[in-house]
């Protein structure tokens, strides 16, 4: 009985994803939309976890778990359906616009190159130090907290806008996209090189500078994979000072794997486990919180981090996907809240994005779009960046427009097509 049950969850929660898809396309003539974005990297997440169930020393995965995931989808869906009727019967066109002219702001480089030369800085007088380099010690220290935390941060929306930029006549922009990578990248938190990696991506897709093809397909999955490879590389043959052999090789692969399946397993094992590890809603909205108590002088900052692990046969795991997270710190009622919330602002978003046609909006859309790309992970909109750099893309906006010049050059600016 069991295994006919879990075909009929599959196969239903496929065909849903096929038909909210389809709606999806039609109603906002494309498929760079939110729930896109969110559904569709689970779906190959998905099977790539179904496929390894109970192999190479992996869980068996329980498919229960995907009901979670079908009825979150269907919750973030309404928000879509009514605000497209809504925005189609205003007359608002959906074939979204976005004013280009022509190049990356020479403040926004200025800016980059300052913050990159801090950081070589900072590099450089941390080696030999206490921590050493690619363990995540260096990462949190060199990166990973006040003020060269914030500037991290600061770089982020800069290498959106750079990817946006970099093509033919603009290969000069990889002296600003690789240096910012590889800050983010002994940061030693995957997830904060994908992100803006994968919303620059975005970007350039929508925007048409970029096809949409299996080879592009096939280089950002393997970009990706030589990110969390040369991670591992380094971690293993720097931090532990361990040789590039066959077993070092074959432990990545499993690492890869298990990275790419920990949102998805760890929340099938803590759905057998009866979810022992409810929370409290507080951890959806931890950077409110937080905010609001340093404000107010209280010292109790909430990290937003589950604290119960699961060995799901090669490694441990405290991810439980999007919705899974969401599931675990909610009720019935407060879950079905805040999805709905969660999908109505970023489809407010994307209409206003819509309206604005400004690169500094779409560069905040794509990054909440890449936070949701991730869904498939963890839930991210309990993270500070989830606020604080759309804060910083709105302040680039404002010094660039307020640069002498920049006005007249933004109303006649050139309009590209979206795709």
């Amino acid at each position: 009985m069991g295994g006919f049950q879990d075909i009929v969850i599959c196969v239903g929660f496929l065909l849903e994803v096929v038909l909210l898809s389809y709606l999806e396309i039609k109603a906002w003539k494309t498929i760079y939309t939110p729930l896109n974005i969110l559904m569709l990297p689970y779906v190959m997440i998905l099977l790539l976890s179904i496929s390894i169930s109970g192999n190479m020393g992996f869980v068996e995965f329980h498919y229960p778990s995907i009901v979670i995931w079908c009825c979150g989808l269907l919750l973030f869906a309404i928000p879509s359906m009514v605000l497209s009727c809504v925005v189609q019967k205003a007359g608002v066109s959906l074939e979204g616009r976005l004013r280009d002219d022509g190049g990356m702001p020479g403040v926004l480089v200025f800016i980059a190159v300052a913050v990159i030369m801090l950081f070589a800085f900072r590099f450089y007088s941390m080696l030999g130090g206490a921590h050493p380099l690619a363990s995540d010690e260096f990462g949190e220290e060199f990166a990973g907290k006040g003020f060269w935390g914030h500037l991290r941060q600061l770089a982020l929306p800069i290498l959106i806008m750079a990817i946006y930029y970099v093509g033919k006549g603009r290969m000069w922009l990889w002296f600003i996209i690789v240096p910012i990578i590889a800050v983010a990248f002994l940061y030693q938190v995957k997830g904060w090189v994908i992100i803006p990696c994968l919303s620059g991506i975005m970007l350039r897709l929508y925007t048409g500078k970029t096809r949409l093809t299996l080879s592009v397909m096939l280089y950002v999955i393997i970009g990706a994979l030589l990110i969390f490879a040369a991670s591992y590389v380094l971690a293993l043959t720097v931090g532990e000072d361990k040789e590039l052999g066959e077993d070092v090789i074959f432990f990545i692969f499993r690492n890869i794997v298990h990275y790419l399946t920990s949102g998805v397993l760890g929340l099938s094992v803590d759905m057998q486990n009866g979810f022992p590890d409810v929370g409290g809603f507080e951890l959806l909205v931890s950077q409110v919180v937080n905010l609001f108590n340093v404000v107010t002088g209280n010292d109790d900052l909430i990290i937003p981090l589950n604290e119960l692990y699961y060995n799901t046969g090669f490694n441990l795991t405290n991810v439980r996907s999007f919705f899974g997270t969401i599931y675990i710190n909610t009720g019935y009622l407060s879950f079905t809240l805040l999805v709905l919330f969660i999908s109505t602002c970023m489809y407010l978003l994307k209409i206003a994005t819509l309206k604005c046609g400004n690169l500094f909006m779409y560069t905040i859309y794509f990054f909440e779009c890449g936070l949701l790309f991730m869904g498939w992970f963890d839930y991210y909109f309990a993270s500070l960046t989830a606020l604080e750099l759309p804060c910083i893309i709105l302040v680039f906006w404002f010094i660039v427009y307020i640069l002498p010049g920049r006005r007249a050059g933004n109303k006649s600016a050139q309009t590209v097509m979206s795709a």
